[in-house]
Order: structure tokens, then sequence, then C-alpha cells
């Protein structure tokens, strides 16, 4: 099965554990994967998610700014 890019996210940190890379984060809540022994990730998606997820705090930092914060 390829994974979906839009159910995949990243954070830097989990349990505590804050990494360089950060931890690539499989949302599998609402797939039907019956079946499914295998699943396969495009490594270059791994660098697209981490891109979105920067973006993201770039903008969640600006808007902090923005309310005095």
């Amino acid at each position: 099965m390829l994974f979906p890019k839009d159910k995949m996210s990243h954070t830097p940190s989990f349990h505590g554990n804050k990494t360089e890379e950060g931890w690539l984060v499989l949302d599998i809540g609402n797939m039907e994967l019956d079946g499914v022994t295998r699943l396969y990730i495009d490594l270059r998606d791994i660098e697209e998610v981490k891109a979105r997820r920067a973006k993201e705090s770039d903008a969640l930092s600006q808007a902090k700014k923005l309310l005095g914060g």
C-alpha cells in the first residue's frame, strides 16, 4: 500500500524526546487496513511533510507576534 501524503505529518519531539530529524507521524485512524502487510512511503514525501510543518510553525510564530505574544 502506498501511504497517502495527507495522512503524514512531522513533529520535532515525541514523549519528551527531541531530535534534530524529528518524527514522522502516520495517521492510520480512519484508514481501512484489512489485509495490509506493508506500507510504502516515498522518502521524498518525508521532506515535503517536514517543509509543510516548518511553514505551519512559521505562520504560528507570525500570528503570535501580531497578537503581542
